[in-house]
């Protein structure tokens, strides 16, 4: 089986029947539901091939083409990342480490939390997207660490870090989530190689809507200029927008909060893999204890797109890492031409596999049509300026 699934994994075709199999064999438990009971099982057979990734590496290897440089000194062998939540407590690095040019692992909580109740993750086959009031669920700071001991010290791909974090606690104050996020970043600073991701952007979880304002924004970017290692770049998650065309109101307030994370030394931002839904307006989510969840997949792609198109055009010099519905590398081509740096995958992981990665590389090549990445990115700089 574990070969079967190997293969599975690199072939988007194999990889549909194969998800199929799983959701045949695996139904929700009392605390999960079964996109994540799935997804628990999933994890453990990628973590046993991990092995198998390392022996075929050249797989997913670009070559010099898609080697791009982030922030003027961070060398990445590919822009596609794997994005945060996929493996939200560091279990699935090895494996993934040759897979894609970074990982986005986390988001990191200083405290073990179960998150919201078991009610919390419904998947949309129709629509190719998947529906999360997850809450954070983390298994704790001290497995985190033990995970990225464990990783510093084996095998490993080309693949380098960027620590997604929450300073979530039981105790919902600014002054316990600045606490928590100095814990998490004094912890995990000597096993990441690339950089931090503040994420206040969960909508499923109430306070982070008092942690989104400009005014808390520079409070964080205080302690992460503080904390971070200056080797390391500084990123924060934005949410996407909720309609389209945007409201101004919020575009406004949207890139007030990134004209201060970027002004007081932010290097980077992740737009925006999950939008707020009304959990009522959808069948697959009225049992659902918690009024709003946030819907990835297919369907942000054109609410990414634009607010990628938005800020780029507003702060040129910011790297825009783009994480919202890309499927494809016709998507992740768009993303680049609209003024990203850099792609993330997650929901197309769990629909298409890992294979999704070599087509997207395959793509952007084709599209570059004999250019480098790096050329590419330089010549568009200097058109933006």
């Amino acid at each position: 089986m574990i070969t079967d699934a190997f293969k599975a994994s690199l072939d988007p075709s194999l990889f549909k029947l194969y998800r199929k199999y799983l959701y045949s064999r695996h139904k929700a438990t009392a605390e999960l539901s079964q996109a994540e009971v799935i997804h628990e099982v999933a994890k453990e057979r990628l973590v046993r091939m991990a092995d198998k990734f390392r022996k075929n590496a050249a797989y997913f290897d670009p070559g010099d083409q898609l080697k791009v440089i982030v922030d003027g000194s961070h060398k990445l062998a590919s822009p596609v990342g794997m994005a945060a939540g996929f493996d939200k407590d560091c279990e699935m690095l090895a494996p993934t480490s040759y897979v894609f040019g970074f990982l986005n692992p986390g988001s990191v909580l200083k405290n073990p939390r179960k998150g919201n109740p078991q009610r919390r993750l419904a998947v949309d086959n129709d629509r190719e997207a998947l529906i999360n009031a997850q809450g954070y669920p983390h298994k704790g700071l001290d497995h985190t660490v033990r995970n990225l001991q464990k990783f510093a010290a084996g095998p490993r791909g080309h693949a380098r870090l960027l620590l997604n974090f929450s300073g979530i606690t039981d105790t919902y104050t600014e002054d316990a989530v600045l606490d928590a996020c100095k814990e998490i970043i004094r912890a995990t600073s000597p096993y990441v190689d690339f950089g931090f991701e503040d994420n206040r952007a969960s909508p499923n979880t109430d306070f982070n809507k008092k942690l989104q304002t400009p005014e808390f924004t520079k409070k964080m970017i205080d302690l992460m200029n503080s904390h971070v290692p200056p080797r390391l770049i500084k990123a924060s998650k934005v949410a996407p927008y909720s309609a389209l065309p945007p409201k101004e109101e919020e575009r406004e307030a949207r890139m007030k909060s990134i004209r201060v994370f970027y002004e007081n030394g932010g290097q980077a931002v992740v737009l925006g893999n999950t939008r707020p839904v009304d959990t009522a307006a959808n069948p697959l989510t009225r049992g659902f204890a918690r009024p709003v969840a946030g819907e990835s997949g297919r369907p942000l792609f054109p609410y990414m797109l634009r607010m990628v198109e938005d800020v780029h055009r507003e702060f040129p010099g910011l790297t825009i890492i783009a994480c919202g519905g890309i499927w494809n590398g016709e998507d992740a081509w768009q993303a680049l031409q609209k003024g990203a740096t850099l792609v993330q995958l997650y929901t197309a992981l769990t629909f298409q596999g890992f294979g999704i990665v070599r087509e997207i590389h395959d793509t952007l090549k084709k599209k570059l049509a004999g250019d480098t990445l790096q050329a590419f990115m330089e010549k568009r700089g200097r058109s933006s300026g």
